[in-house]
Parts: structure tokens; C-alpha cells; sequence
């Protein structure tokens, strides 16, 4: 999908932009090449001796107020040009639209259950993407749910939470993930990724 839209809008940029400027392509360029893009994979501290969500962070919804802050560019396919990112954050740095997406992969091994128990545990799986502007309180942009029964004696349960769309942006303006189920997030960089890139120059 996010392949698609690139290549569209850079189409359309090509098709109406003035002849001289297709004729060297030189401009063309150095425009595609300066819009602001990110694409970051989850990193794994649990090995690192602390935990990568601390306490609650106070003004989020109550579905999700943990924030995702091990987000990094260091895997094969990341990258972060023109953005830059801090605690989790990723800021923009010119006013735009930007298509936002993020993945967070939910991992949970089931307990051993007692013997003659064959409840079956219920979680609330939320994602929940953030803008920080200005205003004292972030402006939640998008919230991906997901329930999930699980029986107890299995060895483990997988569901991912996906979400994507379009925004107008202002410079200045930070970007950031919050979950439900911290513990439960499994650090994997095809499975759990964040990202945005800028539309229109």
C-alpha cells in the first residue's frame, strides 16, 4: 500500500511539473530526495536492564496510555530522512500531508493452567497513534482495537494491530505509538514498525 501511493504521487508530480524541469530532472530530484520519510522497527531492551515502558503517561485515553519509546532505524529496510526521533517521538519538520502508519505485533504466552481450569483469557488489544502539538494535551489521531480469547493451555497467541491514514501536519508537531498490553508488544522488525512520509512538497 505504501509502495503504491509513493509511486502514484511521484506520477503525478512528474506529470505537472514544467517541461523544463522534466527535461533535466534535476529539480525533479532534489525534491523527491528532500521529503521527509521514516520507517522504524521495534528494538528489543528487555536485555538491557530496563523496561522500555515506564509508568503510565497521564493525558492518553485510558485504553492506552503506554507509550512505545524503542522505536529505531537500525535494521535492515529502516531508515529515517529529514525526521528526526527522540524517546519515541517522531518529529516533523515542515508543514505537509503525511500518510502515518504503524504495526504492533501482540505476543502473549499463556500460564500454565491449574489443573481442571479451562478458562479461556480475554484481552483488550490497543494501538494508539498520537500527535503532540502545542496544545498541553496529544491529539490522538487513530486507535486500532483488537479482543482476543485465549485458551490457556496454549503455548502462545499472535494477533498485530494495523493502521494507517492521512493528515495535515504543521512543523514542530511529534509523532508517537501508545498500547494497551505493553508486556505483551513483541519486539520484531517485520512485525512491529511505525512510520510516516510526506505527500505534497
Amino acid at each position: 500500500v505504501t509502495e503504491n501511493i509513493i509511486s502514484k504521487q511521484t506520477f503525478i508530480e512528474a506529470r505537472t511539473m514544467p517541461r523544463s524541469f522534466n527535461n533535466s530532472g534535476s529539480k525533479f530530484v532534489t525534491s523527491v530526495a528532500q521529503r521527509p520519510s521514516a520507517h522504524l522497527t521495534l528494538r528489543d531492551t528487555s536485555s538491557q536492564g530496563f523496561p522500555p515502558y515506564p509508568i503510565p503517561t497521564p493525558g492518553l485515553h485510558q485504553s492506552c496510555r503506554h507509550v512505545v519509546r524503542s522505536w529505531a532505524n537500525q535494521s535492515f529496510g529502516a531508515h529515517l530522512h529529514n525526521m528526526t526521533l527522540s524517546n519515541g517521538k517522531l518529529r516533523v519538520p515542515q508543514d505537509g500531508r503525511y500518510y502515518l502508519y504503524s504495526q504492533v505485533y501482540f505476543r502473549y504466552p499463556s500460564p500454565a493452567a491449574s489443573d481442571g481450569d479451562q478458562r479461556s483469557v480475554s484481552h483488550q488489544l490497543v494501538q494508539c497513534v498520537y500527535k503532540k502539538t502545542s496544545y498541553p494535551s496529544p491529539i490522538q489521531l487513530l486507535k486500532g482495537v483488537g479482543t482476543k480469547c485465549w485458551a490457556p493451555d496454549a503455548e502462545y497467541a499472535l494477533h498485530s494491530v494495523y493502521q494507517g491514514g492521512l493528515f495535515e501536519l504543521r512543523a514542530g508537531d511529534e509523532l508517537f505509538v501508545s498500547v494497551s498490553s505493553p508486556t505483551m508488544v513483541n519486539a520484531d522488525d517485520s512485525s512491529s514498525y511505525f512510520g510516516a512520509f510526506r505527500l505534497d512538497l
